[in-house]
């Protein structure tokens, strides 16, 4: 896990008089969480909260991706959670974890990316991923255009993370295409190589001034 020294908290009164100045106390807040995911029936150990945390992160990217289409409130939820997560770990001192806005930032370099590499004219194509750290992950993304018709690529690779703060992994998952689309015109592919236990898509977060990346 990240440690970093106590953070004095200065509290004033009404007339901006100091009252007392308190000791933020990182170990009472991390058993206030461990505490709190208790209530709702999740156990955690102090060495657990990192990682959970940032799967909870994980999901709600992954759920925001699939159902961003949906004008409803499931979608509002998945961005308020992100921010919630947000905040709280950067309350306790991990690494970041990204807003909905980053996500969606995020998946629009991917498509860029890949993008870069065909030569040639490309149009989008909407593909789903079946499993894996992208599991239920939906992404316009681009592929050869080829006359009337044309598909996205065989193969892509996304950017994955495992670990927590203490011995974060980082790397890349490689997905294969299904033949053909579904009858909606969907694109699916599937996990075509090994990743880590407990590996999740890295969604980089921006570095800001008095921040880490």
């Amino acid at each position: 896990m990240s440690t970093r020294h106590p953070v004095s908290l200065q509290v004033y009164d009404r007339n901006g008089v100091p009252e007392h100045t308190p000791i933020w106390d990182r170990t009472h807040s991390v058993n206030m969480v461990i505490a709190a995911f208790a209530r709702g029936g999740t156990l955690l150990d102090r060495d657990g909260v990192d990682v959970h945390l940032a799967e909870i992160a994980d999901k709600a990217a992954c759920s925001l991706l699939r159902d961003r289409w949906k004008n409803d409130f499931p979608v509002a939820a998945y961005g308020e959670l992100l921010c919630t997560i947000a905040a709280l770990r950067g309350l306790l001192g991990y690494s970041p974890t990204p807003t909905a806005v980053e996500v969606f930032d995020w998946a629009r370099v991917q498509k860029q990316k890949a993008a870069e590499g065909i030569d040639g004219p490309v149009q989008d194509f909407v593909i789903q991923f079946l499993n894996g750290p992208c599991s239920g992950v939906i992404l316009t993304f681009p592929g050869e255009m080829r006359g009337p018709g044309g598909e996205p690529g065989l193969s892509l690779t996304v950017p994955i993370a495992w670990g927590d703060d203490t011995d974060p992994g980082r790397g890349e998952a490689r997905y294969e295409r299904i033949e053909k689309p579904t009858s909606e015109g969907l694109w699916l592919y599937r996990l075509a190589s090994d990743v880590p236990d407990g590996a999740r898509p890295y969604i980089t977060v921006p570095e800001r001034k008095g921040g880490r990346a």
